[in-house]
């Protein structure tokens, strides 16, 4: 099948571009009013101030974030005293001896933790016969194990402070060589993850620290650091509900959940949503018909990444600049390089970063789609310069956007414009958790909608109805991040702007998703190792030639919600497994395949590979790079897996979710050292798929 010209505009590998779609223009936003200003953490150490900059910009340490997460020996007066009698231009080892002096090492405030509910026959394995899967399976369950903390600051010194949010159960570290508290985000994956291997209550342990941070902070931060309070990242909370109460029915825990999840969505309705108006035209392609919605001049709310930062304390020392940056404290030596080349590099490009615009491309995470800018005006906000300048263009060739580009050339964080960008995911998220509360509401009152569960579910179409008018492109059938500055949809198509489909693809044109979903076996196609989020090197580890477990899922997600609709009709010449169940099939091969070529073996079943490093006995990988053949790179070296827990979870998932589907992975050019002659495939069960 020859894929969609639309779809080529996005990918100019597969095909050419035209312009028989760039005629498309979506309405122009007016912003009538935007988030609230939120507080930065003011921490006089772990988040601002004098010490803060002198350390990270000193070299001390190789990673910024060792420093921020080392726990005090005095309190923090002492130190603060002691730091004022350094000299101005103290050396690097009397920076060094600073901190020996004054702070414990990394690691001193948690420890590893038992799990409680630890068993040796997941149910996820319940119904696997295959002794090859069911062994990989099982070293997946394993690695639990390794991953369990707690904190412990027994051994801190009275008066003395750590980084870490306060939490009351265990919970599960990401993976990385810098895991040392949770993540929000990996928290979702990893929730998932329990759930299927029965888990039960070390998930609502791990699910309860979260909702305190709630209690404590509003929102659940970035991670379980004091210098992440004052950003977030997806905000997946109410999702992650809603997955133990499907695995549990513990209607008791949602009910005491429920007020802490309006609490974090009214956070950010206030902190990251904002008025806009446009007119909605009779040929826009949103949801009027259906909604009985007429054309015209509409207002409604819609939310963005980053916050409005402010400060209440202007640190003695510190550099006003620094100071209005707001620099990420465990990033900050990055980000010090970063904002000096904005306001130095004239020839490279020119831009205006305003303050949060670090924070801001933090919390998107895994949307590098809107850290790049478009050719536009600069945020109208605070900046370093006087006046507003106009943000470079990243001018990638659009006959080798796999051309590779050094960080100086592109530096694209630098050109973010996060704040002025209507993400599609976020919105969609946000959609999610909307109907999730009235939902909850409607559980804890009879199964009668109230008032208030009434009131989500019209926020939640209201969102749904601005996403169709300004995200969506009725030509393509594709949505895309939506850049206010411009009134224009971003021009560098990322895969997780499939979310929608995931969320509310019952509600969007049946052509529209239809399209969708044959671009999506089209580039399942050219990738099969894997769905890189974009498809430009950039150097950043979200974008091509990397490939990363969460995407996968959300792709998986998406695809079957639109083979789920009655509506659905399957392409020409499809037999058997759907879209959805080839990128379940191309995620479990990539994670296996590497996990082998690291020293994977299965006793009795499966030989270690030939090369296989004698130092590991098989690896998982936070992610993973495809080659030009769209086909996963495996490796053998073991040094840098970096935040693999959510690849674990969400095989995990597959397992359960897919187990009628996936069949032993086939390694590209590697021979698999199978001891028995195994089946092909899992058992046939029936397939429990969630759209």
């Amino acid at each position: 099948m020859k894929l969609s010209a639309a779809f080529g505009c996005l990918v100019a590998t597969i095909a050419s571009t035209t312009t028989a779609y760039d005629a498309y223009v979506p309405p122009q936003v007016t912003v009538q009013s935007y988030r609230q200003p939120q507080q930065v953490c003011d921490h006089p150490i772990y988040c601002n101030g004098p010490i803060l900059e002198r350390v990270q910009l000193s070299g001390v340490f190789d990673k910024d974030k060792t420093f921020v997460d080392m726990p005090t020996r005095k309190p923090v007066k002492e130190i603060v005293a002691a730091f004022d009698l350094l000299p101005e231009y103290a050396t690097k080892e009397s920076i060094a001896k600073f901190v020996d002096d004054n702070f414990y090492p990394i690691g001193y405030d948690i420890v590893e933790a038992e799990l409680e509910d630890w068993t040796e026959n997941p149910p996820f394995l319940r119904d696997v016969t295959d002794p090859v899967l069911r062994g990989y399976g099982m070293s997946l369950h394993k690695q639990w194990k390794k991953l369990a903390r707690r904190q412990d600051t027994s051994k801190i010194c009275k008066g003395c402070e750590s980084s870490l949010i306060p939490t009351n159960n265990v919970f599960i570290v990401p993976g990385g060589n810098n895991s040392r508290e949770f993540r929000y985000w990996n928290s979702y994956y990893i929730n998932l993850g329990l759930l299927k291997s029965g888990l039960h209550k070390t998930a609502k342990g791990a699910l309860q620290n979260l909702l305190d941070a709630v209690a404590r902070y509003g929102f659940v931060p970035t991670g379980g650091r004091v210098y992440f309070t004052d950003r977030s990242e997806f905000p997946l909370l109410p999702l992650m509900i809603k997955d133990y109460f499907d695995a549990t029915h513990d209607q008791a825990f949602v009910s005491e959940a429920l007020p802490l999840l309006q609490k974090e969505y009214s956070f950010w309705d206030t902190y990251r949503s904002g008025n806009i108006s446009y007119t909605r035209s009779g040929e826009s392609p949103s949801l009027a018909t259906r909604q009985n919605l007429a054309p015209g001049y509409v207002t409604s709310k819609t939310t963005f990444f980053g916050p409005s930062l402010f400060s209440t304390a202007q640190p003695s020392g510190q550099s006003s600049i620094l100071a209005s940056l707001f620099l990420r404290p465990e990033n900050y030596l990055q980000d010090y390089v970063t904002s000096k080349t904005s306001m130095t590099g004239s020839n490279l490009f020119s831009t205006s970063l305003s303050n949060g615009d670090f924070y801001a491309a933090s919390e998107a995470g895994t949307t590098p789609s809107v850290q790049y800018a478009d050719l536009s005006t600069a945020f109208s906000g605070p900046s370093l310069f006087s006046t507003s300048s106009r943000r470079r263009s990243l001018n990638i060739p659009s006959t080798n956007p796999f051309a590779d580009f050094s960080k100086d050339e592109l530096l694209v964080l630098g050109t973010a414009d996060i704040n002025n960008t209507i993400a599609v995911n976020l919105n969609s998220i946000l959609y999610q958790s909307e109907i999730i509360i009235a939902d909850f509401i409607k559980l804890l009152s009879n199964n009668t909608d109230t008032h208030k569960s009434l009131q989500y579910r019209q926020s939640a179409n209201e969102r749904r109805q601005t996403m169709m008018d300004l995200t969506y492109n009725p030509q393509t059938g594709l949505f895309s991040d939506y850049h206010v500055s411009t009134g224009k949809q971003s021009d560098i198509w990322t895969i997780n702007s499939l979310w929608s489909y995931w969320a509310f693809a019952d509600a969007i044109p049946s052509s529209g998703s239809q399209q969708a979903l044959d671009n999506l076996a089209e580039l399942h196609k050219k990738f099969p190792g894997g769905l890189p989020n974009t498809y430009y090197n950039t150097t950043l580890l979200w974008d091509w030639p990397n490939v990363q477990s969460p995407m996968q899922h959300m792709a998986i997600k998406s695809a079957a919600a639109i083979e789920n609709l009655s509506t659905y009709g399957k392409r020409a010449g499809d037999v058997g497994k759907g879209i959805a169940a080839g990128i379940a099939q191309s995620t479990l091969t990539s994670s296996f395949c590497n996990w082998y070529t690291t020293g994977g073996t299965i006793s009795g079943v499966l030989d270690s590979y030939d090369n296989a490093s004698g130092s590991s006995s098989g690896a998982s990988f936070g992610s993973y790079a495809i080659g030009a053949d769209g086909n996963v790179i495996t490796t053998t070296d073991a040094s840098d897996l970096g935040d693999y827990a959510w690849t674990n979870s969400v095989l995990l998932w597959l397992y359960d979710e897919y187990s009628r589907d996936i069949e032993i992975p086939t390694c590209p050019n590697i021979k698999l050292n199978i001891v028995q002659e195994t089946t092909r495939s899992l058992r046939k069960l029936p397939v429990r798929r969630q759209a």
